[in-house]
């Protein structure tokens, strides 16, 4: 019964590495391709975010009539949709927060309620403000070049949106606390860098999965002497 006991944790390690592994990546993919975009490491001028925004805009398209169609529930990974070039908003959202915090710059979500449907983009930090900012292309809602790091991320009303009788309603940053009606006031919160990127990275959800799975197998095995 050791040796089941052992294995099962082996396995678990086993798998855990290789979800690191492939995170770790996605990273230097991510940031090899952020330095072919702004032909640098690092973000540090609003025509780096613009050239960022406009490459999204150009790279990743999308089917409308799809939105509805099931999709994996940790979505695609930010490396998977740039390869793939396709994606949603949401997998646009991903691939933008990640080539952002990789090159310094704060981000993470924003989702935009309105009456027929929602949309997701994301806010980055410039200049000790929030901003915000979308990859995703759609003539109703294109974001220009002239919008970059101009419209404050709680300024709602200001995004772009030509689809009639579809105005913004309200917006959150994080969805399941808005879904719930007594979390719905800590919806407007930011959360840490280091939480975002775990969250937008299904490779290390995936791995932490794992490592408590590892923990939980050691555990049983140490206290039933397997």
């Amino acid at each position: 019964m050791q040796f089941v006991g052992v294995f099962i944790f082996v396995f678990f390690l086993i798998i855990f590495c290789y979800f690191v592994f492939k995170e770790i990546q996605e990273f230097l993919f991510l940031k090899k391709k952020l330095t072919e975009i702004i032909k640098k490491p690092c973000i540090d001028s609003i025509n780096d975010l613009i050239a960022i925004k406009n490459y999204l805009q150009t790279n990743i398209s999308y089917n409308s009539e799809l939105k509805t169609k099931k999709r994996p529930l940790l979505r695609h990974t930010a490396s998977e949709t740039l390869t793939s070039k396709y994606g949603f908003c949401g997998e646009n959202a991903r691939v933008a927060i990640k080539l952002l915090l990789i090159g310094g710059i704060k981000a993470n979500r924003v989702y935009l309620y309105r009456k027929e449907w929602q949309h997701v983009l994301i806010e980055h930090k410039y200049k000790d403000h929030w901003y915000m900012f979308d990859g995703h292309y759609d003539e109703n809602t294109l974001f220009e070049d002239r919008l970059v790091a101009k419209i404050l991320s709680e300024d709602i009303s200001e995004y772009p949106n030509t689809y009639p009788n579809n105005p913004y309603l309200n917006f959150c940053r994080l969805k399941l606390f808005y879904k719930i009606p007594f979390l719905q006031p800590f919806s407007k919160v930011r959360l840490p860098s280091f939480i975002v990127y775990l969250f937008e990275s299904p490779h290390l959800i995936k791995s932490l999965g794992l490592a408590f799975f590892c923990l939980i197998s050691l555990v049983i095995v140490k206290s039933y002497n397997f």
